[in-house]
């Protein structure tokens, strides 16, 4: 199976290169020489524009970095780290004093003070919230006052330890210009404390020029956000010098870009790539042993090494190590096809049986093949898994509206923004409204460790958590997920930290 993995990469990249001989790429073909203008591509723009509360998951979080910022912000190591904010201190149970930068202004040259903490808080807590996504995960926040211009106070309606870590999406906004406008325009043309701001927004093109007066300023004058959905486009672009950078293509379209004399980068993200069984969809899924099975019966590292240009390492549970609330003590999980097909037996399945899944195809590193390859894998031990590609929105819509028409699908236990073990657990659980895995009996555990004032208890209960997930199956868990995006030669300084680009450090130069 591993040599069948090198032969998948190489013809990947044989097809890749040769599909693209005289391709018009549909976008403005010429030279990105520009040094003042930056040029993005990635998979999609936000739906809803830039209303920064109604999604915390890719791509478009990456728009967002662009304009917004949050309170905190938590580094490649999983370590919280002051950004809006500078310090922060509980006071009681409930109850957190926050102290801000002096020195920040929304880009309409109005200083950030603590009222505009308050602003955001009681929007977020208000009706009008009610449908908005960041303000279902800040769901346990009761009230702010200002106590100085510089000073807030922050109020829970339950004890709330690991509060900082949530204060990265608590995104902040220019209160005068929110309040007049509402969400709907604020969406359209917003002012907050970014690097940028937003020039002009259509379908598939965001044009933004740089806030030169803010806290963090831009190295370029201006900057354009594409969206290309094909990772393929946004490979060739970059080769074509259309675009400066292609985010979220695969180590085989980086490496194109890079023998052509680009630059590669690569990071991991604070998320476990895995397939998910849907409840009430498939009879064999009920059985844990099934579940089991489908997880012994993958070589996660042959797909690593084969497929991910050996970028990550194997999950053993839906967290990396990166979160807070890994459990360490639980092992990798074993590449065992004669025990995956014992399991099918005991279950009563010996000839296996077939399932359909939906999955995405260049939303993440080498999907597709990955895909084909776990299909391969379960169908060695007699399982058939057929794959239905849909797109990204698709997904979400039913994650969402849980409208779902398939068995399983494909998505990432995610934890950003605030790298614990139970922000992924507010969809992947009882918790979401419309649940595709739900198990009442960890609930409890569930709700005492978000409550746990006691650092080692509290770290305790989010391990154990963990422990559970992986003893049920819970899902099919592959690996920490890995990014790649590849820039042309003049492009430094990318950096990706959680889901968060740091536009500001980007720089362009001639080639």
């Amino acid at each position: 199976m591993k040599q069948d993995l090198k032969l998948w990469t190489s013809i990947g990249l044989t097809v890749l290169l040769l599909s693209f001989s005289g391709l018009s790429l549909g976008i403005n073909p010429a030279k990105a020489q520009d040094q003042k203008t930056l040029r993005v591509g990635l998979q999609a723009l936000p739906p809803s524009l830039f209303n920064p509360y109604r999604n915390t998951g890719l791509p478009y979080v990456y728009t967002w970095s662009a304009v917004f910022d949050g309170l905190t912000s938590i580094d490649a190591s999983g370590s919280l780290q002051p950004w809006l904010a500078t310090s922060w201190e509980r006071t009681d149970p409930v109850t957190w004093v926050i102290e801000l930068r002096d020195d920040v202004t929304f880009s309409n040259g109005k200083p950030m003070t603590a009222e505009a903490i308050v602003a955001t808080v009681n929007f977020l807590i208000s009706d009008e919230a009610r449908s908005e996504t960041v303000a279902r995960m800040l769901r346990f926040l009761k009230s702010a006052r200002v106590i100085s211009p510089y000073t807030v106070e922050l109020t829970t309606n339950r004890p709330t330890p690991l509060l900082p870590r949530f204060l990265p999406q608590l995104y902040v906004v220019e209160p005068d210009y929110f309040a007049e406008v509402g969400l709907e325009a604020f969406a359209q043309a917003p002012i907050a404390t970014g690097p940028f701001i937003v020039d002009d927004i259509r379908p598939e093109r965001i044009t933004l020029r740089a806030y030169t007066d803010s806290w963090r300023p831009p190295l370029v004058e201006r900057m354009e956000l594409l969206s290309l959905p094909e990772m393929s486009t946004r490979t060739m672009s970059v080769r074509a010098g259309s675009l400066d950078v292609a985010i979220g293509v695969g180590p085989d379209e980086v490496n194109a870009i890079v023998a052509d004399g680009g630059n590669k980068f690569s990071w991991r993200d604070a998320a476990i790539w895995s397939y998910h069984f849907i409840d009430g969809h498939h009879p064999a899924f009920a059985d844990i042993r099934i579940r089991e099975a489908l997880n012994l019966a993958v070589d996660r590292q042959a797909i690593i090494d084969g497929l991910l240009d050996g970028a990550t390492i194997a999950a053993t549970q839906p967290a990396p190590e990166v979160v807070y609330g890994f459990n360490p003590a639980l092992p990798p999980i074993p590449y065992d096809p004669d025990r995956a097909r014992a399991l099918l037996i005991e279950a009563g399945y010996p000839d296996g049986f077939k399932f359909v899944i939906e999955a995405t195809a260049g939303s993440s590193a080498n999907d597709s093949a990955v895909n084909l390859v776990v299909a391969q894998y379960l169908k060695a031990i007699g399982v058939e898994m057929e794959i239905q590609t849909v797109n990204v929105n698709q997904i979400i819509r039913n994650v969402v509206e849980g409208t779902w028409d398939v068995d399983a699908f494909g998505l990432h236990y995610n934890y950003e923004p605030s790298i614990e073990a139970l922000r992924a657990l507010d969809t992947n659980s009882c918790l979401w409204p419309h649940p595709w895995y739900c198990r009442q009996e960890v609930m409890p555990l569930i709700a005492e460790a978000e409550r746990e004032l006691d650092p080692v208890r509290n770290l305790k209960l989010r391990q154990d958590v963990m422990a559970f997930y992986r003893n049920d199956w819970a899902a099919l868990f592959m690996y920490q997920a890995p990014r790649f995006a590849a820039t042309s030669a003049g492009v430094t300084g990318l950096e990706v930290v959680n889901n968060f680009i740091l536009f500001d450090r980007i720089a362009l130069s001639a080639d």
